[in-house]
């Protein structure tokens, strides 16, 4: 249970859905209670558990198309946003749309990395590589991210500039 509101946080990066988010962390959480007596105790049960919920997400996503799932969540998300804090929620939502686009290994050691705070050494844990890949990866993403999100700015401003 301590670890609920990650694997929640983790499943809905990869699914980027809430409803499925809730689905796969209620499944495990299920699954982990029912087998409480077979599973062992583990030096890294975190890496185990966040390992579940990515093997658990896959499933997921292997059942359904990826794209038009994404589409639809980003337009239930963005008509619940409030007027009060509308410009911080474009932020967030522009760099959640630009890690949409990047590249799901990429995606996922960005968000377990930066958003999460896993060490690398646990990040590389839980994507079954090893840290210098995971650095990699994360190297590769931030640099992704930065180009994704300026050319989103610009063609906002490019759009502003035709309104005028």
């Amino acid at each position: 249970m301590p670890l609920r509101d990650r694997m929640f946080r983790y499943a809905q990066s990869l699914l980027l859905s809430t409803e499925e988010a809730e689905d796969v962390v209620h499944d495990l959480l299920e699954h982990f209670w029912r087998e409480r007596y077979r599973l062992t105790v583990r030096r890294d049960a975190v890496s185990f558990v966040m390992t579940s919920v990515r093997n658990r997400c896959f499933d997921r996503l292997r059942q359904r198309e990826a794209v038009r799932q994404r589409g639809e969540t980003i337009l239930r998300t963005a008509e619940r946003a409030t007027t009060r804090d509308a410009e911080a929620w474009e932020a967030r939502e522009l760099v959640r749309q630009a890690m949409a686009q990047l590249p799901g290994r990429q995606r996922e050691a960005l968000h377990l990395k930066d958003i999460e705070g896993f060490p690398t050494r646990e990040v590389a844990g839980i994507l079954g590589c090893d840290e210098a890949q995971v650095r990699v990866l994360l190297s590769r993403a931030r640099g992704g991210l930065r180009a994704i999100l300026k050319e989103m700015i610009d063609d906002e401003k490019g759009t502003r500039r035709a309104d005028w």
